[in-house]
């Protein structure tokens, strides 16, 4: 690597940087060599899919006009299942192609895998899917990437580097003190760290855990090793960030920003074979930056600080969302202190030096040349006000909010590099619900103006794109994608929903490459391969997740240095005078993946995607879900603002009515939630049921092995079984369920024998990765298991009537109901027989059925 992989001075911006959008939107002069590239047209999906109700929006182009119509193809069964006309499209073209079409097919909602086809050519797209799952847990695969960009310990790499992080510049102590600060993430192919990119990246991960929590699954632990913690992945991620964060700020008064400068840049190399020299040899110790909001530069290139409120801001800002999940989410009080106070310490600091601290270089003008910072203090302001409650944040994140206004990237067709940091002001968003309507309605029209000024820019190309292309263009679409949701959170006005759509497609592969912008994504699909990476170019494995940076103008790619291509372009025939991208590990310009890009993106893929099944169960202290009903920890009733409801037979060793169940739910198109004992399952009778439970795709999940009573029935506070047998029970209950292909999944949802429990044995069950549920009571349904001449006996009868006048009597009626029913029992008037008139009475009421995992959103 020649020079800082990303950094770009604000003089060299100014001069190649000075591209306007009617270029970009002009015909090309230069023809394709290959005729049938000529002939040819091609049709750009968004690679990944659409959810059921996107405006699902492709585009066509060629060099010869198009006619008729196109067909949307059942990928399995090669069937068309809609056909539209080609609607030429009415904005400017791109360049090289003179011919667009829109293909809209938004009213095709049906899952499946889908392509599209122009029926008077045959050209097709690739293959994506529509329905609510299409976006499955990509926001995984991001996490991913931000692991293998871990310093210190790096998992992916299973080594450790940059242990001697590192001797200070500048500051309060001595030059070339030792000072702690390994840890954290190399920011991108290089193997810098910044607090500007770090902060940032942790911030956005926090915020995407608060506002998606249920899409984050929990594979690895705090190292990221493969062994689960009971903890979101992204939360330890974002954790990796504040630790390290944590050491950048040794005392109240101290805040370091950088570590090592452009000596990094040295060629490929292994991390912890680190040939740069900081004046302590190869592989050493390395400069730290103090943030004393002057300009620095060990060299001739000087920044041009005027302040550290930037920085001050962001950390800040994360430091007290991080107090917050630790203490209500996590129940780790003693990290939610140091958080909060780390949070007050570096806010004062940035109050005190209002201003911003740019990167820093050394023998090359290349930085990072972020020159606002009232965005990060409303953010900072804003969220210590929601932590402490003290009115005076309040009053610092109105003003800073108005100080900054709607000041953005946005209406810019050329700006320095990262000089709007981080190119999405989420102060406006946190400090939202704590203002009246009149300022709520300033906050909203400071994020319209940007956006319109975005969609006036998208107006003038066919692909709706609404970002220049300067360097990290892709983190600048992440960034609007990002403000609009937001802005519909606030607001609920859904007016720019389809721009965003848009916006999302182009990184997907909506666009003149055909390719998606994040490596591995989708996995079938045409995505960066080549990318400027040492892990790449040393390892030959792909990590998936990682945002490359993306298109720039031809006049930035072309007044670069060190940039050069290592194979013939493979999009050489869609590029134009104008942007170009490059899969090729020689262009650090358009294909370096970048941490801060990447943890920025995280928010995205979570709000398309779905709910990931490996997420923890439950925040530690509090449901995720707040309309969730808690016993001693135990959920006993779902959400009541949905008409659903769960079925759930337990049995231990009376089983006789299994089949005919299976038999009424499979005639009624219905899926139940089957939980066993190891008794039940000792009986070879009942093993051709358990497997048609599976096949029949019913949840079957543990009872428990030995139907052990937990705690006496008259002091439910007291154990009856220690920690040791409870789990060892459980553990046994699960390893014979696993035979059967069920508990495969984690969480694992558990109903405890006899119905029940204490909150202790809901923390030890945690532990195994099991969630711990109890039927929802009103109904009575549970009775069904008394036999007559018992004092509990109710006639079946009986029993379904007093189920459905709870259902009529109830406010919420019977949403979120786990209704608890027996497979077997020793009483002749079986309930099982009337299970067919209950399911249809619910129905026409207008319920529907889920299985457990889904009624409790996993």
């Amino acid at each position: 690597m020649i020079a800082d992989c990303r950094s770009c001075s604000s003089q060299v911006g100014a001069a190649v940087w000075n591209s306007t959008w009617i270029l970009l939107v002009s015909i090309g002069s230069h023809a394709c060599a290959d005729d049938a590239l000529d002939e040819a047209a091609y049709v750009r999906v968004n690679q990944v899919g659409y959810l059921d109700d996107d405006t699902k929006v492709a585009i066509a182009f060629s060099h010869q006009p198009i006619e008729g119509k196109f067909a949307l193809v059942d990928q399995a069964t090669g069937n068309t299942v809609y056909t539209g006309e080609l609607a030429p499209s009415s904005s400017p073209g791109w360049g090289t192609f003179p011919h667009y079409y829109r293909l809209d097919f938004s009213e095709v909602k049906t899952p499946g895998r889908y392509f599209l086809r122009i029926e008077q050519s045959g050209e097709t797209s690739s293959a994506f899917r529509i329905g609510s799952d299409a976006y499955g847990a990509y926001q995984s695969d991001l996490l991913v990437f931000m692991r293998q960009q871990r310093c210190g310990y790096n998992p992916f790499l299973d080594m450790e580097c940059h242990q001697h992080d590192g001797r200070t510049a500048y500051g309060p102590r001595p030059d070339s003190s030792i000072i702690d600060v390994a840890g954290g993430w190399h920011d991108a192919g290089d193997q810098l760290k910044y607090l500007i990119t770090s902060s940032n990246a942790t911030a956005r991960m926090l915020l995407a855990y608060e506002l998606e929590p249920e899409k984050f699954g929990n594979v690895v632990d705090e190292l990221g090793r493969p062994s689960p913690n009971g903890i979101p992945d992204v939360l330890d991620e974002a954790k990796w960030g504040l630790d390290w964060m944590h050491k950048m700020h040794p005392r109240p008064e101290e805040l370091y920003h950088q570590v090592a400068d452009d000596r990094d840049h040295t060629g490929w190399k292994w991390p912890n074979q680190d040939k740069s020299d900081y004046g302590w040899g190869p592989n050493s110790y390395r400069v730290v930056y103090f943030a004393d909001g002057k300009p620095q530069g060990l060299a001739k290139h000087k920044s041009k600080a005027t302040g550290v409120a930037n920085l001050a801001g962001r950390y800040a800002a994360a430091m007290a969302q991080a107090a917050r999940i630790w203490k209500e989410d996590l129940r780790d009080d003693e990290y939610a202190a140091k958080c909060l106070q780390a949070a007050v310490e570096v806010y004062r600091l940035g109050k005190a030096a209002e201003g911003f601290q740019q990167g820093n270089s050394y023998g090359s003008p290349y930085r990072y040349s972020e020159d606002t910072w009232a965005d990060d203090m409303e953010w900072g302001a804003a969220e210590l006000y929601r932590a402490t409650g003290d009115e005076s944040y309040l009053d610092d994140a109105r003003r800073y909010a108005e100080l900054i206004g709607s000041t953005s990237w946005l209406p810019h067709e050329t700006a320095g590099h990262y000089q709007y940091y981080p190119f999405v002001n989420v102060g406006h968003f946190a400090l939202y619900p704590h203002v009246d309507k009149e300022f709520q309605a300033k906050l909203a029209s400071y994020y319209r103006v940007g956006i319109e000024a975005a969609i006036a820019r998208g107006r003038r190309n066919s692909f709706e794109i609404g970002v220049p292309f300067i360097w990290c263009s892709n983190n600048l679409a992440v960034a609007l994608i990002t403000q609009i949701i937001l802005y519909e959170e606030m607001t609920e006005d859904r007016r720019y929903h389809d721009f965003m759509l848009a916006q999302r497609d182009w990184l997907l592969g909506r666009n003149p490459w055909g390719t998606s912008m994040f490596t591995g994504i989708p996995r079938d699909g045409e995505y960066p391969e080549d990318v400027h990476t040492s892990v790449w170019h040393l390892t030959r494995k792909m990590v998936p997740g990682g945002l490359v940076d993306g298109p720039v103008y031809t006049s930035v790619y072309e007044n670069l240095k060190g940039l050069h291509l290592t194979e013939d372009d493979e999009f050489a025939g869609f590029q134009n005078s104008h942007v170009v991208y490059h899969d090729d590990i020689g262009d650090y310009s358009t294909n370096e993946p970048t941490m801060d890009g990447t943890a920025g993106a995280i928010l995205m893929m979570g709000h398309f995607g779905a709910a990931d099944p490996m997420a923890p169960p439950l925040k530690r202290g509090k449901s995720r879900e707040p309309e969730w009903t808690l016993d001693e920890g135990g959920i006993v009733r779902g959400r009541r603002d949905r008409k659903e409801l769960a079925l759930v037979f337990t049995a231990d060793i009376h089983g006789e009515g299994t089949a005919p169940i299976l038999d009424t739910l499979k005639s009624r198109g219905v899926k139940a939630s089957f939980f066993v004992t190891g008794e039940y399952l000792a009986l070879p009778q009942h093993e051709p049921l358990l497997r048609r439970m599976v096949a029949e795709g019913h949840y079957l999940g543990p009872h428990s092995h030995g139907h052990l009573l937990y705690s006496p029935w008259k002091d439910r506070g007291q154990s009856l079984v220690t920690e040791q047998k409870f789990k060892a029970d459980l553990r046994r209950n699960l390893s014979e369920l696993r035979k059967y292909g069920a508990c495969d999944v984690k969480p694992v949802f558990f109903i405890p024998p006899y119905e029940w429990y204490n909150a202790q044995h809901v923390e030890w069950a945690q532990d195994l990765d099991c969630v711990l549920f109890n039927y929802t009571p009103g109904s009575g349904s549970h009775r069904d298991w008394a036999p007559e001449g018992h004092q509990a006996f109710r006639p079946s009868k009986k029993i379904l009537s007093d189920i459905l006048a709870c259902e009529g009597r109830e406010p919420d009626g019977l949403n979120g109901h786990l209704l608890l029913l027996h497979l077997g029992s020793e009483r002749q008037d079986k309930m099982h027989k009337l299970l067919g008139t209950l399911v249809d009475e619910l129905r026409r009421r207008g319920y529907e059925f889920r299985r457990v995992d889904a009624l409790l959103n996993r």
